[in-house]
């Protein structure tokens, strides 16, 4: 269960401390520094690289989610278990959006010089995001005070 519980809080740190670093310091100092044209191909890259993570860390996170799960609880677990859970493929759901749709279109905008679509589509992302890192948050919480709260 060790080797599980390392994976699934490998996966956590690096999808949610990626999230808020994107969020509360890339992007504000690229914004302050950079204008547009430079700003949004450097952002465009940066999520080309953190999105490969989160891939990686979904792939862990539900892996040994579901090995936690079936293994230590033998699928029965506490409420903020299940909570969790439900988070868990609530913020994985809005990533899938923002992977399949704000980010591809920003790519293609990006692609044909088309800076306002890319710009729309990048505060878009920034928003799903911002959504994404609260949920993150509170889904962290629950897992660590959740067995004394819930």
């Amino acid at each position: 269960m060790s080797v599980a519980l390392v994976f699934h809080l490998f996966g956590s740190i690096i999808w949610v401390g990626g999230m808020f670093f994107a969020h509360m310091a890339l992007r504000p100092a690229a914004a302050e520094l950079l204008q547009p044209p430079l700003r949004l191909p450097l952002l465009k890259a940066v999520l080309d690289r953190f999105f490969l993570w989160v891939w990686v860390a979904i792939a862990a996170i539900l892996g040994s989610g579901y090995w936690i799960f079936l293994g230590l609880w033998q699928g029965e677990a506490g409420l903020h278990v299940h909570l969790m859970q439900g988070s868990g493929v609530l913020m994985i759901c809005i990533f899938l959006y923002i992977y399949f749709r704000p980010y591809r279109r920003m790519g293609v905008a990006l692609t044909a010089g088309e800076l306002p679509a890319a710009a729309a589509e990048m505060a878009r992302i920034r928003r799903l995001i911002g959504i994404n890192l609260i949920l993150g948050l509170l889904t962290s919480m629950t897992a660590k005070i959740g067995p004394y709260v819930i």
